[in-house]
Parts: structure tokens; sequence; C-alpha cells
């Protein structure tokens, strides 16, 4: 498993903080830009879901899911992602409120709520990643990719956007709550020794969640 080669190296020790900071600075432009707007962007989610549609869209073209498949240029991804909502937008509103009411900045709530809050929104943003999968699966398309970056776009405060190679490589489950628990419990190590706070490593003050910083190094620890 090389998930604990994330925020440490093989031979575990610890990234230093420098070493993060370039790879925030090897980050494409355009996959930092899209993260950071999708942050101010989905601070509220509205009842008709104009939100999850705009940053839900972003993500997917940045990450380049717009080519082909469920959302691919051949379907119509708008309708597609108004189909998402319709599905899930009551419970992704529900999970919203209760983020926001947790009252801890969304910078580092992934941390800073306690356990059984977060482990009760991790099984509640597992439920709606079931529950989009038959809209996000294609014939060649790997549905929990898809659903995790749309779910990412509007939860970037705790959700990690998770690509095919890091399922099946890096994280080695099929199960969102795993991969929120063991990133939490990564950034806790890595900031207890470092005595840095992940979310502040970027220089150019786009990245401000765990998670988006987080996934920098997911991507780079990718086989």
């Amino acid at each position: 498993m090389k998930r604990d080669r994330i925020l440490f190296d093989s031979t575990g020790a610890v990234r230093s903080p420098s070493e993060i900071r370039t790879e925030i600075c090897r980050f494409r432009d355009d996959y930092a830009s899209a993260t950071c707007q999708i942050i101010h962007d989905s601070e509220e989610l509205d009842e008709d879901g104009e939100a999850f549609v705009a940053c839900a869209s972003l993500i997917l073209r940045r990450f380049g899911m717009t080519r082909s498949g469920p959302f691919g240029k051949n379907m119509n991804a708008e309708a597609s992602l108004r189909n998402c909502w319709d599905e899930v937008g009551g419970s992704l509103i529900s999970i919203k409120q209760s983020l926001v009411h947790s009252g801890h900045p969304r910078a580092r709530l992934l941390l800073e709520m306690d356990e059984s809050r977060r482990n009760k929104v991790t099984a509640d943003i597992w439920t709606a990643i079931k529950r989009l999968l038959p809209y996000t699966m294609g014939e060649t398309a790997y549905g929990l990719v898809g659903a995790s970056k749309i779910l990412f776009s509007v939860f970037p405060e705790i959700v990690l956007p998770i690509d095919n190679r890091q399922w099946l490589h890096v994280f080695q489950t099929v199960d969102i709550t795993d991969v929120i628990k063991w990133m939490a419990f990564d950034i806790q190590r890595w900031e207890s020794l470092t005595k840095e706070k992940l979310n502040e490593l970027d220089p150019k003050k786009r990245l401000t969640t765990l998670p988006s910083v987080y996934n920098v190094m997911a991507m780079a620890a990718r086989p």
C-alpha cells in the first residue's frame, strides 16, 4: 500500500514543508485555479442546484472528464449533473448545513471537527457517492472517480478527488470513508511532527483547505 507515502516517504521519513511547497508549485495551474474557485463558490449550496452544477462542471472539465464518458462531449453534461442534483441535492444541502453548523473554519474543518461528527459526515458522503454511481459510470468510466470529483467540487473541506490510479494503487479501497479517515490521520501525524499547518503551504494562497493540499501530494504518489 502506497498511501503511507503521501506525506511521508518510502522509509517513513516526513516530507518537509519545502518539499510540499515545491510540489504545489509544480501542480498544474488550471487544476489549482479551478480548486481555488470551487472553494470560494461552494461555501453555500442553493436549493436549485446552481452552485452544484457550476462547481461540478468546472472540476470535471479541468480534470479532463468531459472528453468522454457520462459527461463527455457526446453527452449533455449539464443535464447529467441536473440528474445528479435531483438524486442527491437534498442530502448534499443537509451535509453542507452540518458542516457550517460545526462552527469550525472550512480550511481546517477536516481535523477540527470531532471524530464522531466526521464519521457521520463521511458516512453521509459515502451514501451520496453510491447514489451517484449510476450517473457517473460508463462503458470505460470508473464511477467512483467522477463521483468523488463531483463531491470534492462542493465539499473541498472534507472530500478528496480521486482518480483511477489513486483508487487502485495508492488508497487501494473503494470506500471514500477509508480515504477520508486515512487523510485525517496522515495530516494529523504530519502536522504533529513538523509543527506546520498543511493548509497554509500554498505560496499563492489558492489551495486553502486540507484536502486541496493533500490532493497535490496524493497525485504525486501515483505510480
